[in-house]
């Protein structure tokens, strides 16, 4: 579990236990809703234990749950009822979320509300939104794919940098979010090659898997010279095929050889000026392995033909 998302909840303790315990609540409400709030993380109260694929879980009330998603209701009180024991409460697991995403749907099931989206967002809050989204299909949360979506909206156009991590998230879906497409189309340099002190790591926040699918939707409505810039700054600095850091060379060559065959596919370098080209080459480290191409050679095959 990441110790990070946590931090934002109480910034003056840390999260040693595997269980979820948000501060308590204070004993007077005044309303219904209030009443049900002050029952997120009771513990005495509690009778569930929800966990998540890393292991951890999250307390909650199995009819409260149960009222909120018609998925809960039949996991909990259907007629095929799977559930162990721990600490004296049931324990029903949900391998498809880890237990920061079953933590907010829990928040949303009580409260109608999620303070994560309050904070000032990174990376690693879109990646979390990318897959709350998809839990609030899984346990047909209405109210909670439209908060979701509306936190994108806002976000993402405000942070164009931020769409890289959460379409890459998505990718695992297959769900990608039209807002974070539309970022990357629209404002295609921010998303992908932000300043150092923007709010998101733009195109160093992609897999593999990731950069296939963004290049496959910009290579015709994108500068191609934009597009080689944001390959080569992955190379340089993705964390990508990343094994602890104990060879930084060899990893850098596994990138460099992924790196090379989507420039050969998705880049056409006929269309970049021939000054821009020869800079390009000259800079560039993905096609200098073994064998020289000339920039004349490259023109004439149209960008397309590249030796490895």
């Amino acid at each position: 579990m990441s110790s990070s998302f946590w931090r934002w909840r109480n910034p003056l303790s840390s999260v040693s236990s595997d269980v979820v315990k948000p501060p308590a609540a204070t004993t007077q409400r005044s309303t219904a809703a209030d009443a049900v709030s002050s029952l997120f993380g009771d513990e005495e109260l509690s009778d569930i234990r929800i966990q998540g694929s890393d292991g951890g879980t999250v307390l909650a009330v199995k009819a409260i749950l149960a009222a909120r998603s018609p998925v809960f209701r039949a996991r909990f009180y259907g007629p095929t009822i799977d559930l162990t024991s721990l600490k004296g409460k049931d324990v029903v697991v949900f391998n498809e979320f880890d237990c920061r995403v079953l933590h907010l749907v829990v928040e949303f099931c009580y409260t109608d509300d999620i303070l994560i989206m309050q904070i000032k967002p990174s990376d690693e809050i879109a990646r979390l939104m990318a897959n709350l989204k998809f839990a609030s299909k899984v346990f047909k949360l209405r109210g909670l794919l439209d908060k979701v979506n509306q936190w994108s909206w806002r976000q993402i156009n405000r942070f164009p940098s931020l769409a890289c991590a959460m379409i890459d998230e998505d990718m695992k879906h297959n769900d990608i979010d039209e807002v974070s497409i539309q970022a990357l189309q629209l404002k295609s340099r921010s998303a992908l090659l932000p300043d150092s002190n923007a709010v998101g790591a733009g195109v160093l926040s992609l897999t593999k898997r990731g950069l296939l699918f963004v290049l496959r939707t910009l290579e015709d409505t994108t500068s191609p010279l934009l597009l080689f810039h944001s390959i080569q700054r992955w190379v340089e600095f993705s964390t990508e095929d990343s094994v602890g850091g104990t060879d930084l060379a060899r990893e850098k060559s596994t990138r460099e050889a992924f790196a090379r065959k989507c420039a050969m596919r998705f880049i056409k370098l006929s269309n970049i000026s021939p000054r821009n080209l020869e800079v390009v080459m000259k800079d560039s480290g993905l096609f200098s392995d073994g064998t020289t191409v000339s920039t004349d050679n490259m023109l004439l095959d149209a960008g397309l033909q590249f030796s490895q």
